[in-house]
């Protein structure tokens, strides 16, 4: 307190949470050393009060940790938390692109008192606790923290008769199945969001998203190096000697290789465009084959003889 380098250096720590915190904001600040500005960029944080600065700070440091204080954005509606999941594909979906279905439970609205937690024509009432604000301000020194309102659930309201079906919470467990729609090329990791179909808080409160993270099963032959495939070739000693014309597994069937004279262990051969479709467009990538020697384990004694005789010669 009282303070003006501590305040000046506390803002400036918040200056960069604040560009941290936001993909969007902090890959401008990579590219072009500076945070954007106008609608949707950053507060004047010179002009910000520093109580409320450190709530709002407090808050989106803490505030998904359960019991946190503040909130990050001043007056935001707490909406419904954001449901995860994983979706198991093979490579030769992930190639060809396919549609998925997704099964899974989350709390829904109540359909029987449509989220306001209150039996059908009964009303419900501001939170005594917390003045319908859904959550509970208190001072605790120099600062002015906050957390959820724990008689009300963070709602702001209180039925007065809680709905027998969903006892007054609002939601219920519901299962649901959607329909997804992966593009060729689509790469392990991927994140598709399908808005509202996270967790439904209720009282009209806005839904949370459904985060599905595409995860592609491990190939017995082919490995993925971005829009490119890796395999190996075993070949025989005759013909990484002579060279030779082989069959090599594709993710569209077999094709031919060519194989020069002389060629060496672990060197690469490369099928072009038989690799991964690079997403959003038309052209795919390439099979890279890595050359791998194969040497007998078992000779018999006629074949002994013919490689010592080579041996020597």
């Amino acid at each position: 307190p009282n303070d003006a380098e501590a305040e000046a250096k506390f803002k400036q720590c918040s200056e960069a949470y604040h560009v941290l915190s936001d993909a969007d904001r902090r890959a401008h600040f990579d590219r072009f050393g500076s945070a954007p500005a106008g609608p949707g960029g950053m507060p004047d944080f010179q002009q910000i009060n520093i109580e409320e600065l450190f709530s709002d700070l407090m808050g989106g440091l803490f505030g998904g940790m359960g019991g946190g204080v503040g909130s990050f954005v001043r007056g935001q509606t707490r909406g419904g938390r954001d449901i995860a999941l994983e979706l198991a594909i093979t490579l030769e979906e992930a190639a060809r692109g396919c549609e998925k279905t997704v099964e899974f439970e989350r709390p829904a609205v109540c359909e029987t008192c449509s989220g306001r937690g209150a039996a059908p024509g009964t009303p419900v009432d501001t939170c005594p606790a917390c003045a319908g604000r859904g959550e509970v301000r208190y001072q605790q020194g120099f600062f002015k923290m906050s957390r959820p309102c724990g008689r009300c659930g963070a709602k702001g309201t209180i039925p007065r008769e809680p709905c027998a079906r969903c006892g007054g919470s609002g939601v219920m467990k519901r299962t649901e199945k959607l329909q997804v729609v992966l593009p060729a090329g689509v790469e392990d990791g991927a994140t598709r969001t399908v808005d509202g179909y996270g967790e439904a808080p209720g009282n009209g409160l806005p839904s949370g998203n459904l985060e599905i993270t595409v995860r592609i099963a491990a190939h017995p032959v082919f490995t993925r190096d971005g829009q490119d495939l890796r395999c190996t070739l075993p070949l025989s000693f005759p013909q990484a000697a002579l060279g030779a014309m082989v069959d090599v597994p594709t993710l569209d069937g077999g094709a031919k290789l060519r194989v020069p004279a002389g060629i060496q262990p672990g060197q690469e051969l490369r099928l072009r465009g038989k690799g991964m479709p690079r997403f959003g467009g038309y052209s795919r990538g390439d099979q890279i084959v890595m050359v791998q020697l194969e040497v007998p384990t078992k000779l018999s004694d006629e074949q002994a003889v013919e490689v010592r005789r080579l041996a020597a010669e």
